[in-house]
């Protein structure tokens, strides 16, 4: 799982919703509408903290920084005493992954050694994170649905009526874990209240949220090969435009850049993630930004000249990570998960692997510096609905399970596999064996999701990189005029976000000129995005926003 949210994960009804910490009604309406935040209590858990004796981090967390870890802790503790599969039925689960796909059942000894603590059997249909998108589409065109179903929120936005397929397809979990009914899942109940908000679609409490760093990505190096070309990391646009030259040769099949720098650059540049306040006291769109202009401008100079991996060129959606691991790429954007999965699958077999974050940096020198802000919840799993009450529960066990933290038994287990199998420990730190390399994947992980922890630290000042980063991009952290209030995109505007960017990928790669970015724009907003400020201001106004 490497990507976080990088814009509204979530796509309106029809008509769209809003909901300030929740929503009353069942059905949404055909017009954005506002509920009091005390209509939520009635719909999400109520949280309690889950506690473990005796853990304490060696980096002090804060309000947008993890908790960081430097040593494994010595012992875990069991946070589920009872096996949460009990009727002996197999559960089926979709899940991406953004690597190689394990062995399957009987053949793989992570798989059976996990089910076994179950009490049951879990048969992931698992698919290529790259294409999920275009599986979920056909799956929820389908309403042939597993039992459980992970979405990816960046991927909710180019499913068309998200929402309305999500309350025909998904259970209804507000009887199992509204307010204190969430004490019989303590897992669940540990989740911070603001990333269940975000698991209500059109007015119910649907999604098992997957709970969110406060950042959504960053610019990633291979450190190794920068260092062998005597190069520093970019402190702005300028710098990744020299290291564009200095570092791509294509006849040593080395490129510059990779795929996902145009976030960046929205980012270095200073446009929103999403919406910004005037000075007038109106609002304004990415796309509508002087900012976003530029970022425009300037991706099309860094792939007119070579500079973008040619994979990458080709297609907006070509696989990154194989090409940053085979040093053919050095440079690209990705969720700050990636960092340890990266150095996880590289650096057994090229000891030299090193991948480093960058500070983040603004778009000309001597900028403003900003960082967006993420949402409380990046993805969600779905349980099947009309399952019955029994079954329901025996999969909320399962995500409850699932859901336990760093420092206890289940995470060490679901995370890292059978020590002395999977890993061996020394010093304090994991090392993964082989086998462990072979049999474990991101799978039951997916099934739920858990306060962040900083603590992947088998590998070389990780964490200590990590936190620093944080730390750093946490005082530049920009001011959303929406954080708190749950909205669903409305529908018309969210069906324009595909299009409308595709539009600009066009624009990097040359098939459309630069100079016809603000005729998009005004399609844009006659189509459907001037429809949707006038709904985004009423509920700004209507909190006290603008």
């Amino acid at each position: 799982m490497s990507d976080q949210t990088t814009r509204r994960g979530f796509l309106g009804l029809v008509g769209a919703s809003v909901l300030v910490a929740g929503c009353a009604e069942k059905k949404a309406p055909a017009k954005g509408t506002a509920v009091a935040a005390d209509k939520l209590k009635n719909l999400v858990p109520t949280r309690i903290p889950f506690a473990i004796p005796g853990l304490k981090p060696d980096l002090a967390g804060g309000e947008f920084v993890a908790p960081g870890f430097l040593t494994r802790p010595a012992t875990m503790v069991q946070a589920v005493t009872t096996k949460p599969l009990t009727s002996g039925k197999e559960v089926t689960a979709m899940t991406p992954l953004w690597g190689t796909v394990p062995p399957g059942i009987g053949d793989n000894s992570y798989y059976d050694t996990v089910n076994e603590r179950l009490g049951g059997v879990v048969r992931f249909n698992i698919s290529d994170g790259n294409t999920y998108g275009q599986k979920l589409s056909t799956l929820l065109a389908s309403g042939d649905v597993p039992e459980m179903t992970q979405v990816p929120g960046w991927e909710l936005i180019k499913i068309a009526h998200f929402t309305e397929a999500a309350n025909k397809l998904f259970a209804d979990l507000s009887p199992y874990l509204a307010g204190d009914k969430a004490k019989e899942f303590p897992m669940l109940a540990n989740y911070d209240t603001a990333a269940w908000q975000f698991g209500v679609f059109g007015g119910i409490l649907q999604g098992i949220p997957w709970q969110n760093e406060p950042f959504p990505f960053a610019t990633f190096v291979r450190q190794d090969i920068l260092e062998e070309l005597g190069l520093q990391h970019p402190t702005n646009g300028d710098d990744l435009l020299a290291l564009g030259k200095a570092i791509t040769d294509a006849k040593k099949k080395r490129w510059a850049f990779g795929g996902g720098m145009e976030q960046e650059m929205q980012r270095a540049f200073g446009a929103p993630r999403e919406w910004r306040k005037k000075g007038d006291g109106t609002l304004e769109y990415k796309y509508e930004t002087a900012e976003w202009a530029a970022h425009i401008e300037f991706m099309a100079k860094l792939f007119g000249a070579g500079h973008v991996h040619p994979d990458i060129a080709a297609n907006k959606d070509a696989d990154n990570k194989g090409i940053f691991g085979s040093g053919q790429m050095i440079v690209y954007r990705d969720g700050l998960g990636a960092w340890h999965e990266a150095l996880g699958r590289f650096q057994a077999d090229n000891p030299k692997f090193d991948m480093r974050v960058v500070a983040p940096y603004p778009a000309r020198p001597g900028g403003k510096t900003i960082m967006w802000r993420n949402e409380p919840a990046g993805m969600f799993c779905f349980i099947r609905k009309g399952l019955g009450d029994a079954r329901t529960r025996e999969l909320l066990a399962l995500a409850n399970w699932c859901s336990a933290p760093f420092g206890t038994q289940e995470y060490e287990l679901v995370t890292n596999g059978v020590e002395g199998k999977h890993y061996n420990v020394a010093d304090g730190k994991i090392k993964q064996t082989g086998l462990g390399r072979k049999e474990v994947a991101p799978t039951y992980m997916f099934l739920s999701g858990r306060p962040p922890a900083n603590s992947m630290s088998q590998y070389e000042g990780l964490v200590q990189g990590l936190h620093e980063w944080q730390t750093q991009a946490a005082k530049v952290l920009e001011n959303d005029p929406f954080v708190g209030i749950r909205v669903e995109t409305p529908s018309k505007m969210a069906g324009l976000a595909t299009p409308t960017e595709d539009k600009m990928q066009e624009i990097f790669r040359g098939k459309r000129p630069v100079s016809e970015w603000p005729k998009i724009v005004k399609e844009w907003q006659d189509q459907g995005g001037n429809e949707a400020r006038d709904f985004y201001m009423k509920v700004a106004r209507e909190n006290g926003r603008l």
